[in-house]
């Protein structure tokens, strides 16, 4: 008996199946181009399709890296995997998901992410993505993209991030780069980088969840020039600083921590000028409401401050520059008083040890001042070798509590404090968006002990600084809840509940308890 002759049709074209109209049921299809084997698969009650064998349903919007790939193949299934993520990104459109099978991957960055492209990886401990370039930054993110499950291994330059806009222009962001369960290994790099300058529409936003940063000397997350982010679970260690927001930028920080490093949580100034008012009614001195004229489409919002004609500041610190000797008690510590009528001159007082000043402590910090005021101290007990110290100061911005809907281009502003001069008709009335961090439930532990982790250890030696927890700086915000190492709860800068001892303490809290118990006692007759 002669044996069959089985015949199986052929296409070369690349790329090219086989239409349910070319092969009736139990016949073949192969195409010789791309070495790919097609059957007709029918099924009572779902349908009739073709499907290439061996692979599945066909699937088109999947490509596969795996460490023993090649860049030459279509990465659009496991046997014929592309080799890096760089590539798959190459051949990606909107809609494909990347899957990184586990192994190592140098990568010639940065990689560009088309917008709607999601990188998924087997494992964030099996999945391991280095930078070939410490030059540039490692991603760059856009609209829709997402990327989970890897690690960050190698070197970057200071100031390189694992993911960033691009510095050409990431596009409008209407949909939040997401990145999700990852770890930053990479020593003095940025985790995450947000330029609000390159990105366009009302976000230029990105949002993480689950993202360790042990990037040492490094940063955990950057966000300036009006960017934003909502930042979940941030783990960050040993960083140079855990999360900073400056020039306008902002973040809502929840269910975090900061491990050692040098500082925690940064709020630096301002934007740049959003836009200008002017006053168009007279406002005496302690008012908090304001008619601004010349405003455009934009209402004023919480989250923007402003100033009425001059920036003016408060005495923020003072520094010992040449402790003296001699000093047996604490000398005088004199501030020189601001030139404005209305201003309040600030207060120190000096702490000494084996005769020299050791620190000098703002107990009112002042208001009013147009320049960095003089510090004179007291001559010494003992000789003539006087300490000398230099003062820093903060400007004084008013932060914008609600506002009226703009008509005609007038609104009336509130703001949360009031302002202790009269502001008159024609005043202008800059507008700024307030660089600002608000963290709930943040975990701050043994901050300030430095960004080598063998170091930093208390058991080797590392000691907290409890002031670098938050940091607000030139008129930014930190606004917070939190506890430290000791178990100590805080809200904000204003009270704290000290587990141990069971006490609450606290300026705002001592003003608050004062301002209540007084009137109690004197109704006791106390």
């Amino acid at each position: 008996m002669a044996s069959p002759i089985i015949r199986i049709k052929r296409s070369a074209v690349p790329g090219k199946s086989p239409q349910i109209s070319d092969l009736p049921l139990g016949e073949l299809g192969l195409n010789t181009y791309d070495a790919e084997l097609y059957a007709r698969r029918e099924r009572t009650g779902i349908g009739t399709d073709i499907v290439r064998l061996g692979a599945g349903a066909t699937v088109t919007n999947i490509l596969y890296v795996t460490q023993d790939g090649s860049d030459t193949n279509t990465g659009k299934k496991l046997g014929d995997a592309k080799r890096t993520i760089g590539a798959a990104l190459t051949a990606a459109t909107t809609g494909t998901v990347i899957k990184v099978s586990a192994g190592s991957y140098l990568e010639n960055n940065p990689l560009s992410i088309p917008e709607q492209v999601s990188i998924i990886g087997d494992s964030l401990r099996e999945v391991s993505v280095s930078p070939q370039n410490a030059t540039s930054d490692l991603f760059y993110v856009t609209n829709g993209n997402y990327v989970a499950e890897m690690s960050y291994t190698g070197t970057l330059n200071s100031g390189k991030a694992i993911f960033a806009f691009n510095p050409v222009g990431a596009g409008t962001i209407t949909q939040s780069p997401y990145i999700q369960n990852c770890t930053n290994f990479i020593p003095n790099s940025i985790g995450m980088k947000i330029d609000g300058n390159h990105a366009s529409g009302n976000l230029k936003s990105m949002v993480l969840d689950s993202y360790t940063q042990y990037n040492q000397g490094g940063i955990g997350v950057s966000i300036t020039n009006s960017g934003y982010a909502q930042l979940v679970s941030l783990f960050t260690i040993c960083n140079d600083i855990a999360v900073y927001c400056g020039s306008g930028g902002a973040c809502d920080l929840t269910n975090s921590n900061s491990s050692f490093g040098n500082y925690a949580l940064v709020a630096d100034g301002v934007s740049s000028t959003q836009f200008t008012g002017i006053v168009t009614s007279y406002a005496s001195a302690n008012s908090n409401e304001f008619v601004i004229s010349g405003l455009s489409n934009t209402r004023p919002y919480d989250g923007q401050v402003v100033y009425f004609d001059k920036l003016y500041s408060t005495v923020e610190k003072v520094t010992v520059s040449a402790g003296g000797t001699g000093y047996t008690s604490a000398p005088t510590v004199t501030i020189s008083p601001p030139s404005t009528s209305w201003g309040i001159q600030a207060q120190a007082v000096a702490e000494i040890d084996n005769g020299s000043v050791i620190n000098i402590q703002v107990v009112s910090s002042g208001r009013g001042y147009e320049s960095v005021p003089t510090i004179t101290i007291s001559s010494p007990d003992v000789g003539i070798n006087t300490a000398t110290a230099i003062a820093s100061i903060l400007p004084t911005y008013y932060v914008i509590e609600s506002s009226t809907p703009i008509s005609s281009g007038i609104s009336t502003i509130t703001l949360s404090d009031n302002v202790p001069y009269s502001v008159g008709v024609g005043s202008t009335v800059p507008f700024f968006k307030q660089s600002r961090i608000l963290a709930s439930g943040h975990s701050f532990e043994y901050v300030g002990s430095g960004i080598t982790i063998s170091s930093a250890l208390p058991s080797a030696g590392g000691i907290p600084i409890q002031e670098n927890e938050t940091d607000a700086r030139n008129g930014g915000l930190v606004v917070y809840t939190s506890t430290d190492q000791s178990g100590n709860f805080r809200i904000g800068d204003g009270v704290t509940v000290n587990q141990q001892t069971g006490t609450i303490s606290g300026n705002f809290y001592s003003k608050s308890l004062f301002t209540t118990m007084t009137p109690f006692i004197l109704a006791l007759g106390g």
